[in-house]
């Protein structure tokens, strides 16, 4: 029997813990500050003060200093130009785009920093004497593609030019592709495929004209043959060159054996190729990793009863209890900035209206993380965007909180119409940020006005392959920027 003295003992002990805890917590609360979004800034990035590119079709000796701009020789508007064109932006150097090499004089006092060279459109073999003038004034020059390996064949001049002791096959078929380190963000890698999982993240182009290098050559990336295989180790001066580094004259010449750059694959791959053309390359990054949890969380339990089947809980369960420990969890881990893109409901025309109970739970949440709380502007109901913004607004507003939110998603499709509803009066007036899907031709880091900065995402945390782990390596290093996104509608709305 436990003595009065006994249990008042443990009484106050409780009580005292009690009260700890729950003071702590009112505290916490108190000062938390959840509906202050951090991260809106007082003075923006502005568009008019950017960096502005000059980008001349003409040359004239004089016009730029020596060193101050990229020549590239080429077909105008095509892939190959357009990452140029981004990468230069990208790195603050202005471009000179000539279709032939007779538009250019080259003059000793306004050499180009490097030349980048169309195989497919130029003709390699009457440039040969432009080509030696280049790389002995110290020019680097970049083959961005290669010739038809016919041109290789019977010419030694191009073949002493490119480091290229013997073409073996016009077109081989390999297994795999093996990046070596110390030119990409992350090190080496080998693209094979070894299992069944592996095959369906093959996606690279594994066909390609097949190259001896000559001695004194750097090779940056080959493709993979088994029978070129000596028990376990590889031997790497066989296999088939993809980029590689020949010395020249007084420079470098840096050849693509494969279509990497016509793609924003290529802008990493260029600023690769320019810090091995130096002791040290210097060019300015975003400095960002982020993901981007998109519609997540709603606040309308459309699909409960699929939730409950699939997880004993509904909607508004399983996304506090499971999807949310999981997804801040692997922020924590990983070091990753959180940006949590929110929709008010899934389904606009059914009858399940949005509650916003758990609004102020997730704000918190967030505050707590460091993460930022932003708009979803998906709809699966096809509703126009202006009605959809419409009742998201009527929703947040009736919730009173004062978050301002600076950051939205928005899918290609929907970017079009989006200028109308930024900085205006609506539930977008300060959105400084919006994001969407990776195109392929399309800036990853641009403004979409003056006001507002646009940032693609770089991967799709569902589906990964191996050329979009070689495209996050090149964006990495390019832009050191990473902007993975997480859908969540395919969790909530599983097929």
């Amino acid at each position: 029997m436990v003595s009065r003295r006994n249990f008042f003992s443990i009484f106050l002990m409780m009580a005292v813990l009690l009260f700890m805890f729950q003071f702590s917590q009112v505290v916490r609360e108190s000062q938390s500050n959840y509906d202050v979004n951090t991260y809106v800034s007082d003075q923006p990035l502005s568009g008019q003060q950017r960096w502005r590119q000059k980008f001349s079709k003409e040359y004239q000796i004089g016009s730029y200093r020596s060193g101050d701009y990229a020549l590239f020789f080429g077909e105008d508007g095509s892939n190959l130009e357009q990452v140029v064109e981004q990468w230069c932006s990208y790195t603050k150097r202005n471009l000179i785009v000539c279709a032939s090499l007779d538009e250019y004089t080259i003059s000793r006092l306004n050499l180009p920093e490097v030349v980048l060279i169309d195989s497919r459109v130029i003709d390699l073999e009457d440039g040969l004497p432009s080509f030696n003038k280049y790389t002995s004034l110290g020019v680097p020059i970049i083959f961005c593609n290669m010739p038809d390996p016919l041109v290789i064949r019977r010419n030694a001049f191009v073949k002493n030019m490119f480091g290229i002791r013997e073409v073996i096959q016009n077109e081989v078929e390999v297994e795999g592709v093996h990046l070596f380190g110390d030119f990409l963000l992350g090190g080496e890698s080998f693209y094979k495929a070894e299992s069944e999982e592996d095959e369906d993240m093959q996606d690279l182009d594994l066909t390609m004209p097949w190259y001896f290098t000559s001695s004194g050559t750097k090779t940056y990336m080959v493709g993979m043959l088994d029978e070129m295989m000596s028990g376990n180790e590889a031997r790497n001066e066989y296999f088939p060159s993809l980029i590689w580094r020949n010395g020249y004259n007084n420079s470098h010449v840096f050849m693509i054996n494969g279509d990497y750059l016509e793609s924003m694959l290529g802008v990493g791959i260029l600023d690769g190729i320019m810090y091995e053309a130096d002791s040290y390359a210097l060019y300015p990054v975003v400095n960002a990793q982020n993901v981007a949890v998109v519609n997540f969380p709603g606040f309308a339990g459309e699909n409960d009863a699929e939730m409950v089947r699939l997880y004993s809980r509904n909607t508004e369960g399983a996304m506090r209890d499971i999807f949310w420990p999981a997804i801040s969890g692997m922020a924590e881990n990983s070091h990753y900035r959180l940006t949590s893109l929110m929709t008010a409901q899934y389904n606009y025309s059914d009858d399940v209206e949005p509650s916003g109970n758990m609004l102020a739970f997730y704000l918190q949440q967030f505050r707590e993380f460091g993460s930022e709380a932003g708009l979803s502007l998906d709809d699966w109901d096809e509703m126009e965007l202006g009605q959809k913004l419409q009742r998201d607004e009527q929703f947040y507003s009736s919730l009173k909180e004062t978050y301002t939110y600076g950051a939205a998603y928005a899918n290609p499709e929907e970017l079009g119409g989006l200028e109308a509803f930024l900085n205006g009066e609506g539930l977008l007036r300060n959105v400084e940020t919006v994001t969407s899907d990776y195109q392929d031709m399309q800036p990853i880091v641009s403004y979409y006005n003056d006001d507002v900065t646009l940032q693609s995402t770089t991967a799709d945390a569902r589906f990964h392959t191996y050329s979009d782990n070689l495209r996050v390596r090149s964006i990495e290093t390019a832009l050191g920027y990473s902007n993975v996104m997480l859908d969540m509608y395919p969790v909530i709305w599983p097929e």
